[in-house]
């Protein structure tokens, strides 16, 4: 099935000024936030920036494994630069105010860049979380901390740009880049949120009980666009207010995360109307269990197998599973302080009940779930092969926004 690279081919000799910014343009916008432009493109928002067909140009030069900070496919990326180079749609935006600041001590992983389309619109692209441990720290810090330093470094940037540039601002990100596209637009003062056209949240995970329970979330509710494949892992964690549309993907679970397995037909995404039994289980599972701990609690838990990993001295994910930080990893478990250690075995005993009690919801959905697919397979096999008149259209795709996900999460 068509994806992200097709619709280059397909829409990238149009320019923006001649059809302006959708969703899936926001998906390939969103995820340029994860290529390393150091030395291409610098943090001043003013000037002329680079053009992106220049830095693609310049990222297909270096070495496969450095060009983006989360590969999700090498080879795709290679085939997505090869076209950006050419394209006129894309090409010619330019890329100004590439920031990337990774901190240990503060467990922060922050990373944005500005698009200027041809439009007069400014895109800016909020990074999602990249190989690094503490990028996967700091998520999972969102579960307790009503802001982590990332979210208000997006606040900080959004200001920062706005100030610099006057145009209108669209705002999107893939996985934590969407968290932070949404909540940038939520805490901004007043005076810039106004010039927000659109916010778009790829996948992106949602908050936790106390910032959707702030005034400042409904503020930019309405213009947050939230797209999540329909076996979601990712984007159902934490909590959501706004409906979700639900994307068709190639991919098997969580690796339907990766943005080129989302299916892709004319300009838009092709949706269906509910996420599998499968995320809802995930959902409903992680919900139950977060419900079940304190704010304190979640904290030890996460602080506890943080501190784990970080014997291990390894500062990208890919370094934990080397023999020997799995050695260091196990010792460190055997030498936990007691209180930390009841703290996660507590923890882990409510994660099983929570898992327990998800079952019974998770079976009915699975059940519901085989009955429409029998009835529709039943139906099909019965519908006589001539019930289409020669020359007649086949039934069109419902348009994605009659497609989206209707109810909110509960709060």
């Amino acid at each position: 099935m068509a994806n992200i690279l097709d619709f280059i081919k397909w829409r990238g000799d149009i320019p923006f000024q001649n059809l302006p910014v959708g969703e899936v343009d926001a998906l390939i916008l969103s995820y340029l936030s994860y290529m390393r432009y150091e030395g291409l493109v610098g943090e001043d928002v003013l000037g002329e920036g680079v053009r992106v067909a220049d830095a693609a140009s310049a990222l297909l030069e270096r070495e496969e494994r450095a060009r983006n900070s989360m590969s999700y496919s090498l080879k795709d990326d290679a085939r997505l630069l090869a076209l950006l180079v050419s394209s006129e749609r894309f090409g010619e935006a330019r890329l100004v105010g590439y920031v990337n600041r990774v901190d240990q001590e503060t467990e922060k992983q922050f990373s944005a860049v500005t698009l200027l389309l041809g439009d007069g619109t400014a895109f800016i692209s909020f990074r999602g979380t990249d190989n690094t441990v503490v990028g996967w720290k700091e998520d999972f810090n969102m579960s307790f901390e009503t802001a982590v330093p990332a979210q208000l470094e997006a606040v900080a940037y959004l200001r920062h740009v706005s100030a610099q540039i006057d145009r209108p601002l669209i705002l999107g990100g893939h996985s934590k880049g969407g968290n932070l596209a949404a909540y940038a637009g939520m805490f901004v003062q007043d005076e810039v949120r106004e010039r927000i056209v659109e916010v778009y949240n790829f996948d992106g995970p949602g908050f936790n009980e106390t910032v959707t329970a702030s005034p400042a979330f409904s503020r930019v509710d309405m213009r947050i666009h939230t797209f999540v494949p329909h076996s979601s892992m990712i984007g159902i964690l934490l909590w959501h207010h706004e409906p979700f549309t639900v994307v068709r993907s190639d991919g098997v679970g969580v690796f339907q995360h990766n943005a080129y397995t989302w299916q892709v037909m004319g300009g838009r995404f092709v949706t269906v109307s509910a996420r599998t039994s499968n995320s809802h289980f995930a959902d409903d599972t992680l919900k139950r269990w977060l419900r079940s701990l304190t704010p304190q609690m979640r904290r030890q838990t996460i602080d506890g197998i943080y501190a784990l990993l970080n014997v291990s001295d390894g500062q990208r994910v890919g370094e934990l599973f080397d023999a020997r930080s799995v050695l260091g990893i196990v010792r460190s478990a055997g030498s936990m302080d007691e209180e930390t250690r009841d703290a996660l075995l507590e923890s882990f005993r409510l994660l099983g009940d929570a898992l327990v009690e998800a079952v019974p919801g998770w079976i009915d959905r699975t059940a519901s779930d085989i009955r429409h697919r029998v009835t529709g397979d039943r139906r099909a096999l019965e519908a006589p092969a001539d019930a289409q008149e020669p020359g007649a259209q086949p039934e069109a795709q419902a348009p994605a926004g009659e497609q989206e996900e209707k109810t909110r999460e509960d709060a």
